[in-house]
């Protein structure tokens, strides 16, 4: 073991090399203290399981667990980072920009756990987001996901991961599917992008009632700089009611990465617009008399000329928006 990287409530993770090709991992070991409770070591054996099978770029990877004396552990992968959280505390909040691609690359991972993996993360917060010099992200601490047809290891309608985060419906200890994941993930953004949590209590009640009842500031009025769109999309995923909140994470990612290939393309636009100026063309909305058409020959408008309202001309191109690739 060559340093200490991080500890937890169940686990501590250590930066080691292998002997003969010096390539580091990161080793978690489960703290010696929790080594007698087979509740926690069946835990820590089972986020060791979950995630060994999981094989997504956006999710840490672990290639082997076991026991070594009294030291239970597993070994992952190094990825040199720091988590969203560390990142709020260093900074206060994020820029929104910075937002939408970590939760974006946030909500694939957990589509792809809760599709392929069939499973609930049940612990999405900033802290559990491992972020890189280069923006790229992995999802962290999968020690209290339920996998779907497994039995729990805590009892029914007892609310795990951190209460800040935890969706409404496992507050009323009702089923769980990946739309409290999408909640979590939605309380999260709120988080990096205003420098606060939408809910807060004193007490456990508090809390309680404030996630079950409370009226959460809207995003905008905290930070104006955030694009109205961006705030729909917070608000979507942090809805109350399951009918109004993303049925999937893959829903949310999909909205998050159309609303980047958006804004990406406005600055490209105003500078076409800047040219058309300089040069003193007309503005594509701008009406032009249009020569007559031949006998017999029906006329069209120009796609550009087109108001929004009229169906594309015949034989446009129809493109969905270009997903950006992470970084």
């Amino acid at each position: 073991m060559e340093a200490e990287l991080g500890r937890g409530t169940m686990g501590v993770v250590y930066r080691a090399r292998q002997g003969q090709t010096g390539k580091p991992f990161a080793v978690k070991v489960l703290i010696d203290a929790l080594c007698a409770d087979v509740t926690f070591v069946t835990r820590f054996m089972r986020e060791a399981a979950i995630v060994a099978r999981l094989n997504h770029p956006n999710i840490v990877r672990v290639y082997t667990s076991g026991r070594q004396d009294q030291h239970i552990y597993f070994v992952m992968e190094y990825f040199q980072g720091v988590t969203a959280g560390q990142m709020l505390r260093d900074r206060k909040r994020l820029p929104w920009g910075e937002v939408i691609e970590i939760a974006a690359q946030a909500a694939d991972a957990l589509s792809y756990a809760h599709i392929e993996g069939r499973l609930v993360h049940r612990d999405v917060k900033p802290e559990n987001m491992l972020v890189d010099r280069w923006r790229r992200v992995k999802l962290l601490d999968f020690g209290l996901a339920r996998i779907e047809g497994m039995d729990a290891i805590t009892r029914a309608g007892t609310v795990v991961g951190s209460l800040y985060y935890v969706s409404p419906e496992q507050l009323l200890g009702r089923k769980l599917d990946g739309r409290s994941d999408v909640y979590a993930l939605g309380v999260s953004m709120y988080e990096m992008l205003t420098g606060q949590r939408p809910y807060r209590g004193q007490t456990l009640t508090e809390m309680s009632d404030a996630i079950l009842y409370g009226v959460a500031t809207p995003v905008r009025q905290l930070e104006p700089s955030v694009p109205a769109d961006l705030e729909r999309i917070v608000t979507r995923a942090m809805a109350r009611d399951l009918s109004q909140r993303y049925a999937s994470a893959s829903e949310l990612h999909m909205d998050l990465r159309a609303l980047q290939a958006t804004i990406a393309s406005q600055p490209a636009a105003e500078a076409a617009e800047a040219r058309r100026a300089e040069a003193g063309a007309p503005e594509p909305h701008e009406q032009r008399e249009a020569a007559p058409a031949p006998p017999g020959q029906r006329r069209t408008l120009r796609s550009s000329f087109r108001p929004a309202s009229l169906e594309p001309a015949p034989h446009s191109e129809h493109r969905a928006p270009r997903s950006l690739d992470p970084r």
